[in-house]
């Protein structure tokens, strides 16, 4: 931010200038500077568009807390599935409206048994390929946290 103040016989002006600094510049600035419509603007943006969050039409505000807190929560499953989906390129910066076109919204057939539930997919689906990677990433994540949990703490001795 750049600011010039001027003191004329017509009075004071004053003029704000907001610009992304040289690289130079940016070296002093704190580590949590970011570039305009990263943070906060795309997942404001997202939580809008992508899950209709601003559709607060209830006549309460406790009602519409809860509505936002909703839409809230399914955001961070969003990001939650863009971490473990990661290493799948398609999925790794994909908005939520491109992850409900193309994979969440799925041509299938769902054939629940006693102890299974499979899933038909369309030979002819053009993002299965994509689905598949996703699928086995998600596995891979799940498998990372439960590694995660089951590694014991060290134990902390108690003094005499």
């Amino acid at each position: 931010m750049v600011a010039k103040v001027e003191r004329t016989p017509q009075g004071s002006q004053k003029a704000f200038r907001g610009d992304r600094p040289a690289a130079e510049a940016r070296r002093g600035l704190p580590d949590f500077y970011v570039r305009r419509g990263a943070v906060p603007e795309q997942p404001i943006g997202e939580l809008k568009n992508g899950l209709s969050a601003d559709r607060l039409s209830a006549c309460g505000f406790c009602a519409n807390a809860w509505r936002l807190l909703l839409h809230v929560v399914a955001y961070a499953l969003v990001v939650l599935f863009r971490q473990a989906g990661a290493s799948v390129e398609e999925v790794a910066c994909a908005s939520v409206g491109t992850l409900r076109q193309r994979l969440w919204k799925v041509p299938a057939v769902v054939a629940a048994g006693a102890r299974r539930v499979v899933l038909r997919l369309s030979a002819a689906w053009p993002w299965r390929e994509v689905f598949g990677r996703v699928l086995e990433a998600v596995m891979a994540f799940r498998a990372r946290l439960a590694e995660r949990r089951a590694v014991p703490a060290p134990a902390q001795g108690l003094p005499s």
